[in-house]
């Protein structure tokens, strides 16, 4: 089975007009689903943006309808297909007769995809589905780190990335549910969701929690470093200009960077392995926040490169969109295709940055040309339809993965993320951690966000008395997967061959930094670092600005792309019967977040740097103003919300010949923002916003700093987007919990993460210990427990 075939078989109807939709769509279709993308009759509206479309259409068939006068074509299409995905908002699919009730009486096993704004219910739930409106609603615009005092235009689809995830998630997941029971299933999730998936590792509210911010706030540098310990990250300005990527998060990475910067004289070696706790002397943070770049400024980011590569501290360049094309690692990867687009010519984009089952530089098809298989699809319809995977097991109300069971033996975020995603559709996973803890436990909200939902085993896999353990748990699971650095699960006997020797339909996946092989395979992978590798900092900060920290990063972005990357195992593996590996990167992950954009084969650079140098927006009606007291944003799509805006300000604008069409709105922006601007310089928010509310204008309030806001707001409670616990060590905490929603099944109830070994009794007990034996693991500190004594899941299947 090669790379490109996982999902064969699979037919998927794409009616969703915004680009979360098909992302979603153009993921399944890169591992082999067969997706028609329907297009209006004028042709879809994301073609303005030929990259992108590129991009995520790509191996995809087009077929231009109407929906209305088409819709016997529609109804035959929905009969033909497995999966729907639509993006018409709260009742709009209802509207059209396309709702899940509908779609029902075509097609009694049809999974349906519910893409929105803000959701269906609550208080987000009107909110139109354009990035930047969310992502001032939401509160992203006051997190990212400006040129200016904020908010910052978001000069990335942090929210359209997420949904896109989340959309995948959760259609695959029903998909695998369909395979045992044969029902079909409504699912639904948001840009709003996609936003608080990113978010959800810097966002919670506990109340014991010892790294408390002030409310709403990230303390996140773009350079510099702490003040409290030893330990440098940020990135750094060479000589050359460019910046560099630093962090000594490692064992003794930060002594080392010291010796490669000649300021070793300044901290007395450490040999605790717990460097960055180290107190330091005002000396030594001086030394840190002035010597370190001053260091830096000496020479090149290719020659500081080379010296932290040598010295195994984290050092990884932040480039321009593309320039990541050229590295080697990426190459090696199979992470970029070149494919002969209909609209841009030969283009090189990132292709598939998943790999199974060891396949890679795959070839890929490019993007339809408008209508192009409508013939050949309409001539398919009359044809029998073979069903994907329709099982006919026990129907239950059970969550959509209830029978799933995942060994997580992974740490960090990036990794993690992807199990702890799909416990909160119901899989039940057991993390096995050393008995010190996951090194994360040291920023609990990222670790609560990597780990709810979980069990946790900490036991020492070095000593062979874990074996049995280890064993008993590989044979239980339907999936293992990890992410540390290649050679490490050799040692431990975790790897792919090991543990198939084991369970030889297992499905292993694996989270690596740069690759499993490779000439930057063995190097240190951290975020934000990986993502400015592949131009995210430089696209958060505006045309011409220097890069800066991007909120909208790879840690949740490589989590969610392993569940995708999980759950399309696990269905091919229903499908033939066999195991399955995958392996996704770091820094694939960090390409998917800028898929957006392609460079042309002569090196010009297309679908970047459309941010401007204010870091207001990316055109006069996708944009941030100011008004008289505050800020207001925009953004106006369609020409019905067009007209809106020019209602509400009481200005001319498809009406003036200059912006009577998108091309001569593209082509005057400057002045129709400057005519929009001193509109909205005149009034005031409130005003501003109840006018916008009268007129149907898609105009928001750019929240502040809204963490603990929305933390403690009962509306978001109720969606579940918001979920309140108590835990031994944090006490009260409120967190991001449940980002898809699924009619009909029970919610998934939110556990707080772990603590270190709080099942591991129960665990060994399953897995056949006597008492003797787990208490001279305990004894010794091979393993620890945390004091539970519950029975682990592993005992329920």
């Amino acid at each position: 089975m090669s790379g490109a075939d996982q999902l064969k078989g699979l037919r998927v109807l794409d009616l969703a007009t915004i680009a979360a939709g098909h992302r979603a769509t153009g993921l399944l279709a890169d591992y082999g689903a067969d997706v028609i993308t329907v297009e209006p009759r004028e042709g879809d509206a994301r073609r303005r943006y030929p990259a992108e479309f590129a991009a995520s259409h790509r191996g995809k068939r087009s077929i231009a309808l109407d929906l209305d006068t088409d819709r016997a074509v529609v109804h035959d299409l929905v009969r033909s297909v497995d999966v729907v995905v639509e993006s018409f908002g709260p009742g709009g699919a209802d509207d059209r007769g396309l709702g899940f009730a509908d779609l029902l009486l075509l097609n009694p096993a049809i999974v349906l995809c519910s893409i929105t704004g803000g959701g269906t219910e609550g208080a987000y739930a009107g909110l139109p589905a354009h990035e930047g409106l969310v992502n001032a609603a939401v509160g992203t615009m006051a997190e990212q780190l400006g040129h200016r005092e904020g908010p910052i235009w978001m000069g990335l689809p942090i929210a359209t990335v997420g949904a896109a995830y989340l959309a995948t998630i959760a259609t695959l997941a029903a998909l695998y549910r369909r395979a045992a029971d044969g029902q079909p299933r409504h699912v639904e999730t948001s840009l709003l969701d996609g936003a608080l998936a990113g978010m959800s590792m810097y966002w919670g509210d506990a109340e014991s929690d010892p790294q408390a911010h002030r409310e709403g706030t990230i303390a996140i540098r773009s350079t510099g470093g702490p003040t409290t310990g030893r330990l440098v990250a940020g990135a750094f300005r060479c000589s050359d200009g460019r910046y560099i990527g630093i962090a000594t998060s490692a064992v003794g990475a930060f002594g080392r960077l010291m010796g490669v910067l000649g300021l070793a004289d300044a901290f007395p070696p450490d040999t605790s392995g717990r460097e960055m706790f180290v107190p330091i002397t005002p000396e030594q943070r001086r030394v840190i926040l002035e010597d370190v770049p001053a260091a830096f400024l000496t020479d090149t980011c290719e020659v500081w490169e080379k010296r932290l590569v040598e010295a195994d501290v984290c050092g990884i360049p932040w480039l321009p969109p593309t320039e990541v094309f050229d590295d080697p690692q990426v190459r090696w990867n199979g992470g970029i295709v070149t494919v002969d687009d209909p609209e841009l010519g030969p283009i090189e984009q990132a292709g598939r940055q998943v790999t199974f089952n060891g396949h890679k530089h795959l070839p890929v098809d490019p993007a339809p040309r408008f209508d192009q298989q409508a013939e050949e699809i309409r001539g398919e319809l009359a044809r029998p339809r073979v069903e994907f995977l329709v099982g006919k097991g026990a129907v239950d109300d059970r969550a959509l993965l209830a029978d799933l069971k995942i060994l997580d033996v992974g740490a960090y975020l990036a990794g993690p993320y992807s199990s702890r995603l799909l416990a909160d559709l119901g899989a039940v996973v057991v993390k096995v951690e050393t008995p010190q803890g996951d090194p994360l436990r040291g920023v609990p909200r990222m670790f609560r966000a990597a780990q709810a939902n979980k069990r946790s085993a900490a036991v020492d896999l070095k000593d062979p008395r874990s074996r049995d353990m280890l064993t008993h748990l590989v044979t239980w699971a339907d999936a293992v997967h990890h992410n540390m650095r290649p050679g490490v699960a050799e040692r431990l006997g975790v790897d792919d061959a090991s543990l198939r020797a084991i369970r030889p339909d297992l499905v292993y996946g694996y989270a690596p930094g740069w690759g499993s092989s490779g000439p930057s395979a063995r190097r240190q992978s951290l975020e934000p670092h990986q993502s400015g590798h592949c131009g995210c900092s430089h696209e958060v900060a505006g045309q011409y600005n220097e890069p800066l920290y991007s909120i909208c990063n790879s840690d949740a972005g490589n989590g969610m792309l392993g569940a995708v990357a999980m759950l399309t195992a696990l269905l091919a593996r229903e499908r033939t019967g066999q195991g399955q590996s995958y392996e996704n990167s770091h820094i694939g992950a960090s390409l998917m977040i800028v898929s957006h954009i392609a460079r042309m084969v002569g090196g010009e650079m297309v679908g970047g740097a459309r941010l401007d140098v204010m870091q207001f927006g990316v055109g006069p009606l996708e944009r941030l103003y100011e008004t008289a007291d505050g800020w207001i944003c925009l953004v106006a799509v369609t020409d019905a919300e067009i007209d809106a805006v020019a209602r509400a300000f009481g200005v001319d604008i498809r009406e003036d010949a200059r912006f009577a069409t998108w091309d001569g709105r593209a082509a005057q922006a400057d002045e129709l923002a400057d005519i929009l601007g001193a509109a909205v310089s005149r009034m005031r928010t409130a005003d501003i916003i109840s006018v916008a509310s009268r007129e149907g204008a898609p105009i928001v309030e750019p929240v502040p700093f809204n963490n603990i806001t929305f933390m403690r707001d009962p509306a978001n409670l109720e969606t579940g987007r918001v979920s309140d616990s108590f835990q031994a060590t944090y006490g009260r905490v409120r967190e991001v919990a449940h980002l898809v929603r699924t009619p009909g099944l029970t919610r998934v109830p939110h556990r707080v993460a772990p603590l270190v070994g709080e099942h591991t009794v129960a665990t060994l007990r399953n897995a056949g210990y006597t008492e003797d034996r787990i208490a001279g693991l305990l004894r010794d500190g091979t393993a620890v427990d945390g004091g539970h004594t519950a029975e682990s899941p592993a005992a329920v299947r």
